[in-house]
């Protein structure tokens, strides 16, 4: 299971860094919700602002990462640093992000996603 969600995870970032969802679009949960900064997405939107570039993830770097499995559902947590260009103008924010995958009769699938923005010091923050 671990395996599995981490790979689902992984293909989605990488598929929102190039800026090309198509690829992971079976993946995501037909009725999936994305919470960022200042707004909420269903699955349609999410994939629409990253194949239409309103979103660019320039850059990722994670610091920490963990599963947390519940049976057929599991979350993957991580501290990360997001460097992107929103509406033209480049930003980076400390995140923790939270991923909640569920396990369907065609595999897991990515059900939420929501992002917190850290607000204090990154390095002492613990998750």
């Amino acid at each position: 299971m671990t395996h599995d969600v981490q790979r689902i995870s992984a293909q989605t970032w990488d598929a929102k860094q190039a800026n090309d969802m198509t690829g992971v679009v079976d993946l995501i949960a037909d009725n999936a919700h994305f919470v960022h900064m200042g707004i909420t997405f269903d699955k349609t939107g999410e994939l629409a602002v990253f194949n239409d570039k309103t979103f660019i993830f320039k850059a990722i770097e994670i610091a920490e990462e963990y599963v947390e499995d519940y049976g057929s559902t599991a979350i993957i947590f991580k501290k990360l640093i997001l460097t992107a260009v929103i509406g033209g103008n480049e930003v980076q924010n400390p995140f923790v992000i939270s991923e909640v995958f569920t396990k369907a009769d065609a595999g897991w699938k990515l059900a939420v996603e929501t992002y917190t923005r850290i607000a204090t010091d990154f390095d002492a923050y613990q998750m």
